[in-house]
Order: structure tokens, then sequence, then C-alpha cells
């Protein structure tokens, strides 16, 4: 296996001055760097970034911790925070929490001994004050953390409204939302206290139906879907696209037609929304934008920069499909 001394040594210059070019410090001219890196390709040197970064105190690794990656929301997220991170010359670790206390501390405790430089969290289950307690730079995705930890999302309330305003233009008389449970601190309950208070001012009927955040579980959403439907006879659903995908299927299956008979709006954006029939009228959230106000700000704390927002609430669109 090459090293740095047969570099040196087929590029005709001193170990001293490949060590330079490696980790970018001091004069280097373009001259030494084009000498340097053709000895590297000529024999297949890749350097050993683990231990460079670690001599500069970095490693270029950043945790990401999320409930279940096979729910489309945590999956498209993942998606565009690699990109950012990538762009900005870091790696992803993804941890895939399952909903479990447990395997939730137990990633934590594994990014923290694999020295990243920063986490991400988009899991729930653990108290406020065991994130307080990590002593590493984190951002928080849909989560209130305290005071000190920022938190960056989609501005859920007035998404909440949007979903209102199409569901109450649509015609809807009885509706009915599926919400995360209230006890999860999640900033996303913010568009269902918007939509439950523009009915209630209104005096039209809306009912709350509360998601407990277990693992992804399309068959259970389903059973639900059916549940409601059968039970409430709604007019109008507001849930997240996956489950709203379910209230579709279900109608299908009972011979509900929609829009005419049931009107559904969904909530992220993704793309399921066109997979499906009839296509998912839904509230799109910026999943690039809130990916590049995450790296942003979790960047910031690694660099010691104290310009970054705790929190930041990034604005939602609707966007008609032929559900309502």
């Amino acid at each position: 296996m090459s090293n740095i001394k047969d570099v040196a040594k087929k590029a005709k210059v001193s170990i001293a001055s490949v060590s330079r070019v490696l980790n970018n410090r001091g004069y280097i001219s373009e001259s030494l760097k084009e000498k340097v890196y053709a000895a590297m390709k000529e024999i297949d040197y890749h350097p050993n970034e683990l231990a460079r970064n670690l001599q500069q105190s970095r490693t270029k690794l950043i945790g990401l911790i999320v409930p279940d990656i096979q729910h489309i929301f945590f999956s498209t997220i993942t998606k565009y925070i690699e990109i950012e991170l990538r762009e900005n010359d870091f790696k992803l670790l993804l941890c895939n929490a399952m909903n479990s206390e447990n395997l939730e501390q137990s990633y934590i405790t594994m990014l923290r001994n694999n020295q990243v430089d920063g986490i991400i969290i988009g899991s729930h289950t653990l108290k406020i004050e065991r994130y307080l307690k990590i002593n590493l730079p984190i951002v928080a995705l849909d989560r209130e953390l305290g005071s000190e930890i920022p938190v960056v999302s989609s501005d859920h309330y007035e998404g909440g409204l949007l979903a209102a305003r199409e569901l109450m233009i649509s015609g809807c008389k009885k509706i009915v939302q599926v919400s995360a449970y209230e006890g999860s601190h999640l900033v996303c309950n913010q568009r269902h206290i918007a939509l439950q208070k523009y009915f209630d001012d209104r005096l039209i009927p809306c009912k709350n139906f509360e998601l407990e955040l277990n693992v992804f579980d399309y068959d259970f959403y389903q059973k639900l879907a059916g549940k409601i439907l059968d039970e409430e006879n709604p007019d109008g659903i507001f849930a997240e696209d996956i489950v709203a995908a379910a209230f579709i299927k279900e109608a299908n299956k009972r011979g509900i037609s929609i829009p005419k008979e049931l009107k559904i709006v969904g909530y992220d954006g993704t793309n399921l929304c066109n997979m499906i029939t009839p296509s998912l009228t839904t509230i799109l959230q910026p999943f690039e934008k809130i990916a590049h106000t995450i790296v942003k700000n979790l960047i910031a704390q690694i660099n010691g920069e104290k310009d970054y927002a705790i929190r930041t609430l990034l604005p939602t669109q609707l966007v008609k499909g032929e559900t309502t």
C-alpha cells in the first residue's frame, strides 16, 4: 500500500511539501499541487481523511437520528440533509431509532464515541434534559429542545390554516384530522392547533384523533382510516401524506367518491402525493430549505459562530391535487 513517502518520491518533492498540499497549509504553488496530485493518482494513493481531520480536532462526520427511515417524510428530509452535508464536505451517519428510547440513547452514545462534529435530532423519544447533556453542536428538526438548541421546521401553523381554508372552500361540514399525540413537544402539532381553531371559530365540527408515535405501520394507518370512516362519516380529512393515502385507499374500497363525498388534504408534499389515485391535495413542506437551514445552523455552531437562529419557521404552500 502506498504512503506519503511514495508520493513525495514520485513527485520529486519533500514529504513536508506533500503534507502541506494534503492539509492545505502554508503557501502552496499551483505547480506543487499539480505534481502532488498527479503522483497520488499515478500510484493510487488515498490519504487517511479521518486521521487528517482528527489532527484538526474534526472528523467531518454528522449524526442524524430519525424515528423511522421507512416513513416517507424522514426518508425525504434525510436525502436533502445528506446532499447539503456532502456539499459542505461533511459525511452523514444515519441512525434509525425506531421510536425506541434505549436505541436512541445508544445511538447518541455511539455518535459521541465516534467524535462526530454535530448531531441532527429528528427523533422524539428522550426527555429534553437528556439532549441538553450531549455537549455537542445540535440542531433539532420539528421539536423544541429548550431555549439553547436551534430548531428548524416549516411554518406548521400557517400550513394548518392553508389546509383549513382549502377544506372550507371545498364545502366541508364535518372534518376529522389525525395528529401526533400532544405530549410529544413536536412543532408540527401547530398545524393541527391552527386547523382546529379555524373550524371552532366557525362552529364547524372538527374532531381530532391522536396518532401514537410508533414505528411506521401502514396497516395500522389503514385500519384507523377505516374506523374513522365507519364511525365518524366525515366529509373532510386532514392528515400527513402517508395517513391521507390510507384514507384514499379505504374510501376507494368503500365506494366513497373523492372529492364529491370526501375531501382530503395531506401534509408534507412528498412524492407519494402523485403516486396515488386520485392525486393528493397537500401542504408542501420546503424540504430543501429545511435541510439547508439545518446544516447551515449546525456548521455555524461547529465553527463557534453565534449568529444562527434558535427557531426558524419556513413557509409552506398548498399544492392542488384531485382530492379537493
